[in-house]
């Protein structure tokens, strides 16, 4: 599997951050995230639900998610349960002195044979780091203004 780590501090409390962390906010500031459908009745808790379409290296996917661990204002953790790929990650909220440390991680691992895990290191992880690295820039931009 690959993995994505990124993070940054905004100034801000965990509180102020956590609403863009929901399913339907994602796509404000994540622009890898096309669209999210909630499918499950509740919409922040562990087993809720969700479709999304997004667009990693210039090509559109549709996958399904769900919540795997829910702690409001500290961490949320997903795992897709149908779609383009196999991936888990999380959103983790840490208080630091100047505001709040945002973490996202995300491991992954595409349908790929051992030709299409080269171009996946080649291109797909690059325009995955690249997209975290641009969101959690767009996110602290949007929350400290």
């Amino acid at each position: 599997m690959a993995k994505i780590e990124k993070s940054i501090e905004i100034n801000a409390p965990p509180e102020k951050i956590w609403p863009m962390l929901q399913w339907e906010r994602l796509p404000e500031w994540h622009t890898e995230f096309k669209k999210i459908e909630v499918t499950s009745k509740d919409k922040y808790k562990v087993g809720s639900t969700v479709h999304e379409v997004i667009e990693v290296g210039g090509t559109e996917r549709e996958m399904d998610a769900e919540i795997t661990e829910f702690t409001e204002n500290e961490k949320v953790a997903w795992r897709t349960t149908g779609g383009a790929f196999t991936a888990s990650g999380t959103f983790a909220l840490s208080p630091t002195e100047a505001g709040t440390k945002v973490s996202q991680t995300m491991d992954y691992e595409l349908p790929y044979s051992v030709f299409g895990k080269l171009i996946d290191k080649l291109r797909v992880h690059k325009a995955i780091d690249e997209s975290y690295e641009v969101a959690l820039k767009k996110l602290k931009d949007m929350i400290e203004k």
